[in-house]
């Protein structure tokens, strides 16, 4: 039988079958990047270059409890069998651009719901005649007090359409998905308050500048730390789309028709941020 190591928590652990490598992967223990290697090898691959799929193992042998000291012991065969997480989105990696563009494509979604309609009678020439000279009063509506209603407003849209839908159009698109630890959908309470720890930490309220820097925190938390902060408070899983053709197909049209929305005669929806 053929045996592996990992790497986790900057050690060396096993060695473990290629099941409990498996489970492993599917407790959050390990991710599809973590390093792995062969008993009679010292050549490092990451994990997900296995391939490793549900179909290969039996349900006898993913709902064995007997394991080895150094793996979490798996009770149900729900956490190893549950839809969400198998075939089709069962990638863990962290990918922070396709989260990044999803949570902009759900804004430039919301924003030409709200916006559009209302400037619709404007051309750009009247709308620059209204920034010329601006009160300090219309400078505080326009540069703090609607990005701040605006966004959370996209938060309790958001909250909505992951309680019921379970997920958004942005994440729906770029293949991303957030479930609870045990990989289930999250319920309207647990979208609710990841939206507003969202709010809040990754976007500081809406404000100028300081929005700014706490996106790109939570981008660096997600590219050094494979999960952002309000992840790992909530303790929420993050599962992505398998990254193939098609989806590679998808994101670059959702990103294109994000970045035409972006650019358009109207883009003030992005240039608070």
């Amino acid at each position: 039988m053929e045996t592996w190591y990992y790497w986790a928590d900057n050690q060396e652990f096993g060695p473990v079958t290629k099941l409990e490598l498996y489970k492993l992967f599917k407790t959050n223990v390990i991710a599809g990047y973590s390093f792995v290697r062969p008993q009679n090898s010292d050549a490092w691959l990451s994990y997900k270059e296995l391939k490793i799929r549900r179909s290969d193992f039996t349900w006898e042998e993913l709902n064995e409890k007997k394991l080895n000291n150094t793996i979490p012991v798996v009770t149900t065969s729900e956490n190893i069998s549950d839809a969400n997480t198998d075939d089709v989105w069962n990638d863990f990696s962290p990918h922070p651009w396709r989260r990044s563009f999803a949570r902009w494509i759900d804004i430039s979604i919301y924003a030409n719901l709200i916006f559009s309609p209302a400037i619709t009678g404007f051309s750009p020439d009247d709308l620059n005649d209204l920034m010329q000279h601006p009160t300090i009063a219309e400078l505080l509506v326009i540069l703090i007090i609607i990005p701040m209603l605006f966004l959370g407003f996209v938060a309790f849209l958001n909250a909505i359409s992951t309680g019921i839908l379970g997920t958004t159009i942005g994440k729906y698109l770029l293949g991303v998905k957030v479930l609870t630890k045990d990989h289930l959908p999250l319920s309207m309470k647990h979208a609710t308050k990841r939206e507003t720890l969202v709010f809040i930490k990754g976007f500081a309220l809406g404000l100028p500048v300081l929005s700014l820097i706490t996106q790109m925190y939570g981008y660096f938390d997600l590219t050094m730390d494979k999960a952002t902060s309000w992840d790992k408070s909530m303790d929420t899983v993050i599962v992505h789309r398998e990254n193939n053709g098609l989806q590679l197909v998808i994101c670059i049209i959702a990103i294109g028709l994000y970045l035409y929305s972006a650019l358009s005669p109207y883009p003030y929806h992005i240039a608070w941020f």
